[in-house]
């Protein structure tokens, strides 16, 4: 089909998706870009709907005929760059529904299978506001396959396209869990046996490198200015630090989940 108005209902559907609200209530989000759509692919999703440029309809001829022709859309230059959030799109830009292998965390049971479920490490990120922190830690997070992510609902959405960019694809493949209660998921998984260690300082804090990391261990990684809610440090076994010089205060959210990540990659198995 193709699409030259910009006043075309199909048009306007895809810009409201820009909105979390939308996008919850129709279960739908969109992504931008060839290696997105690439790896989307890979991992076995099928689009709801593929809206191109028609220089990239030329160009990307076969990966887009590959997704079927019902599910695209084909639109002159300045009716893309409308839909368009990027400043040098390639031209394609893919609606999907809610992923599968993202899963609400919202009662009990829920919280109780996230401790069944995760045969690694976990870590759990509390309030963390920016789109790329939040991108980058799944990404790096399924890229080392030491841990899966738990989100507070108060982090960035996982379907906001900026978050999604930032995860390079991974989001499509890893398990990724949003807790409706943070505090009470932490809590369910510490109840289980695991420890659970807070990125921040503290009375008791340890410091990286210093103490033996185990198998299973999870640990809280807080928001970029305010750090680990009150709350939930006291739901931890322990803070930890990761030592640094006194040349810089402090460490990128992403970049010390990184660190946490890696350590837990190393981790003791325990038989």
């Amino acid at each position: 089909m193709y699409i030259e108005s910009k006043a075309n209902e199909r048009i306007k559907n895809v810009v409201k998706l820009r909105d979390k609200q939308a996008r919850q209530d129709n279960r739908l989000f969109f992504f931008e870009g060839v290696s997105l759509l690439e790896e989307y692919l890979r991992h076995g999703h099928i689009p709801y709907a593929l809206f191109v440029s028609e220089d990239a309809n030329e160009r990307y001829f076969a990966l887009i005929d590959s997704v079927g022709r019902d599910k695209v859309f084909v639109l002159r230059e300045d009716v893309f760059k409308k839909i368009s959030t990027e400043k040098a799109p390639q031209g394609i830009i893919t609606v999907s529904a809610f992923l599968d292998n993202v899963i609400f965390l919202k009662d009990k049971d829920d919280y109780e299978l996230l401790s069944v479920q995760a045969e690694g490490g976990l870590l759990f990120l509390d309030s963390l506001q920016d789109a790329g922190n939040v991108g980058a830690i799944i990404r790096t997070a399924v890229a080392l396959g030491s841990a899966e992510c738990v989100l507070g609902r108060d982090c960035a959405d996982i379907y906001n396209n900026k978050t999604v960019r930032a995860t390079m694809g991974a989001v499509f493949s890893g398990r990724i869990y949003i807790a409706d209660n943070l505090s009470q998921a932490i809590n369910t998984v510490r109840s289980s046996g695991r420890r659970i260690f807070a990125a921040t300082l503290g009375s008791r804090t340890l410091t990286l490198g210093e103490f033996e990391i185990k198998n299973g261990d999870c640990f809280v990684v807080g928001n970029e200015g305010n750090g680990i809610n009150t709350e939930i440090i006291g739901l931890c076994d322990n803070a930890v630090k990761i030592p640094i010089t006194n040349g810089a205060e402090s460490l990128n959210a992403s970049t010390a989940a990184a660190i946490l990540l890696w350590e837990l990659k190393n981790a003791r198995v325990v038989l």
